[in-house]
């Protein structure tokens, strides 16, 4: 009787112990596959060189519509840039907005250089209706591939953001888009690209990037606003730093090398960073205001008008944090400058990658 007794104890404990451990394995999965935090810590392998080391840099500007005028002639300098760009919605592209009115004067610009026509799909409720409309993505990618051709680019930049949990559904989705997208494009004789968040593998989101990588030609990694305007003051995406900021470029290069041919990547560099109102504890207190890098120059760095102003280069992340007093409120600033970005270029040459890219026209 004791030893059956104890035998049925002892199955129950470990059924039980079973159950607890799913359901932490489940509660941790989830924490780890949505999470938003810029703290929490993404685990991945010692990042290693990989590849041969880059021998050449070529460098793209962005340049947005809202960003030059028709006398900005220093556009055409630039071997490459990137037209961004033009909106669109359920019925294809808008000739109202003002990106697309502006596309004369980009083309006037720009005759030299080599062009890149980039679609804005910035807004996550449009971008959802249109992957759920065949019909809107044939007008979308016809329409698109006739401006690019009429207009003399040379390829197609295709920039779609979601914010949203990354459904099996919704990743089959974008594939879908892209796909038809690329295969357009090329039929067209025209590149085809699209843009990738540099914290894509950190926060989950839903992109299939080996699919994605294997229809495009190059593949214009955001690394970038890795802290956000909503949140606490931090780098705008650091070199280093896993252990303190939950993730580094270096992680970055790793995740994206897992899945895409590195030769395809193109880094992009924000020239800019955020102004965060924070307390005795650095904790923000509201959202984070941008400043390009020349407005941080002017008005901090250079030449402050504030109280109190300090800045210094942080050795881990290699950017910049500023400090200054307004009014009695303290002020935090983090922002990507052409010293960090040295920085970052010379890490990512040793891993083969020699395309980089600025955001954006005007800011640096």
């Amino acid at each position: 009787m004791t030893k059956t007794f104890f035998l049925v104890i002892s199955i129950l404990a470990i059924i039980l112990l079973g159950g607890v451990v799913g359901i932490r394995y489940f509660k941790n999965s989830i924490n780890t596959l949505f999470v938003q935090s810029a703290n929490q810590k993404l685990i991945a392998p010692s990042p290693t060189p990989i590849g041969p080391v880059a021998q050449k840099i070529h460098e793209t500007l962005f340049v947005p519509y809202w960003s030059f005028s028709d006398n900005s002639e220093d556009i055409g300098s630039h071997a490459t840039v990137v037209y961004f760009g033009l909106g669109v919605n359920s019925h294809g592209v808008v000739t109202s907005d003002e990106g697309y009115k502006k596309l004369p004067s980009f083309v006037s610009l720009t005759k030299g250089s080599k062009k890149i026509l980039a679609v804005r799909m910035t807004d996550t409720s449009s971008n959802t209706n249109i992957l759920k409309d065949k019909k809107a993505q044939e007008t979308i990618v016809s329409e698109v591939i006739t401006i690019a051709r009429d207009n003399g680019f040379d390829g197609i930049l295709l920039n779609i953001e979601v914010s949203a949990l990354p459904f099996t559904s919704l990743i089959n989705q974008i594939t879908a888009f892209n796909t038809l997208f690329a295969d357009r494009s090329h039929a067209g004789n025209l590149t085809y690209s699209i843009t990738a968040y540099g914290d894509t593998f950190y926060r989950a989101r839903p992109f299939d990037m080996k699919k994605l990588g294997e229809k495009a030609d190059h593949v214009y990694v955001m690394a970038y606003d890795f802290h956000k305007a909503k949140g606490n003051p931090g780098p705008n995406f650091p070199l280093k730093g896993n252990d303190v900021y939950g993730y580094d470029m270096e992680r970055m290069i790793n995740n994206f090398a897992n899945v895409v041919d590195l030769k395809k990547l193109v880094v992009i560099f924000g020239m800019y960073g955020y102004d965060w109102v924070v307390d005795e504890k650095d904790v923000a207190q509201e959202i984070g205001a941008p400043l390009s890098l020349l407005e941080v120059s002017s008005g901090i760095v250079d030449n402050c008008n504030h109280d109190l102003c300090s800045w210094e280069r942080d050795g881990i992340s290699s950017e910049t944090k500023a400090v200054y007093e307004d009014e009695g409120q303290k002020h935090v600033v983090w922002f990507e400058d052409k010293e960090s970005v040295k920085r970052k270029q010379e890490f990512l040459k040793q891993h083969g990658i020699g395309e980089f890219a600025y955001w954006a026209y005007s800011y640096f």
